[in-house]
């Protein structure tokens, strides 16, 4: 085995994730009827890689069953109310979700998986009604559930996201990428690293952070530059915090292509011409959609295990997350 083989095969582990996650997702009966709503990516994918942190705000608060809550407009502050009872438990699901958030940022999560359609934990587009129980449309109101809200303000950059919305393959492959991006951070933090650690780290990041953010990239390089023995803990919380907020970046096709043209530029002396030319007819073919992004980083790995190149070998970008969740193998993974 080549010494190239051998560091991307020592690079290619994956840290264990931390994952907030609604009960209701793992297949646990909270929900207000008694029922649960198990999720098949939560509990039997995202579960092999994660250890899970639960939150279930309705259940703790009101009891399981329970009648249905629904956020309303009282004389313009919102509160959550039953929808048969009127009974107000804002200010329980609001103490709950303090101590709770709490919690979960103690434990230091690399992300949350919500409940959709969720007034205490949906993500996005929770009905604000009116007082008499009516809902407009357009002309009302639409929001966060409190719980995802606290959760939300309290770890703005925390990878968040809606079971529902994790079926599609361009926002599950962001979030995949964005948590095990997280958690290689926070494994690195809990090792005491040195200088020469914290400048390894930002190099071998470089490839998936320009995948991300150009600009942002551009602001970090700096940072480890100008980092000594003395500043160090300063200089890590500086980046930890850009870190953070690029992978919360979401990918795009066409910045996905500028590395991957980055990448292929190591090489573009040493390949054959057909080589060459299949690398570029490949290349267009994920520009127009038509192969996904596996099909072109499977070309760059063969570059660098043919003719080598120690700096790439230990690029995340090429494995960010483990191959078994397959998702550069979908055509809609990029936008």
């Amino acid at each position: 085995m080549s010494s190239t083989h051998q560091t991307m095969t020592e690079n290619a582990r994956f840290p264990r994730l931390k994952i907030a996650v609604s009960d209701c997702l793992k297949g646990v009966e909270c929900r207000y009827n008694g029922g649960h709503a198990q999720d098949e990516f939560v509990k039997h994918q995202l579960s092999q890689y994660a250890d899970f942190v639960p939150f279930c705000p309705e259940a703790a608060v009101i009891g399981t069953p329970r009648e249905t809550i629904r956020l309303v407009d009282v004389k313009g502050q919102v509160r959550v109310l039953g929808s048969k009872t009127a009974t107000d438990y804002t200010d329980g699901l609001q103490e709950y979700a303090e101590k709770r958030v709490a919690l979960i940022a103690e434990r230091q999560v690399d992300g949350a998986v919500v409940k959709s359609r969720s007034p205490s934990c949906g993500l996005e587009r929770i009905k604000v009604y009116r007082e008499s129980g009516e809902w407009y449309g357009s002309s009302d109101p639409m929001r966060q559930g409190v719980f995802t809200e606290q959760l939300q303000k309290s770890m703005p950059y925390l990878a968040i996201e809606e079971e529902g919305r994790l079926q599609d393959a361009w926002l599950r492959e962001n979030y995949v990428l964005q948590v095990f991006s997280a958690a290689r951070w926070r494994e690195f933090m809990q090792q005491s690293p040195d200088v020469k650690a914290f400048q390894d780290f930002h190099r071998d990041h470089k490839f998936l952070l320009l995948s991300k953010s150009e600009a942002l990239y551009r602001r970090m390089g700096p940072i480890v530059a100008e980092t000594t023995a003395q500043n160090l803990t300063e200089k890590l919380q500086e980046y930890g915090a850009l870190f953070h907020e690029a992978i919360a970046e979401k990918g795009a096709r066409g910045k996905m292509i500028n590395v991957l043209e980055h990448l292929y530029g190591y090489f573009k002396k040493q390949v054959t011409e057909r080589e060459k030319a299949f690398f570029r007819e490949t290349l267009e073919e994920f520009r127009e959609g038509t192969v996904p992004l596996i099909a072109v980083i499977k070309i760059i790995q063969q570059f660098i295990h043919h003719y080598g190149s120690e700096y790439l070998s230990t690029q995340i970008i090429l494995h960010p997350y483990p191959p078994e969740l397959a998702l550069r193998s979908s055509i809609q993974a990029y936008r």
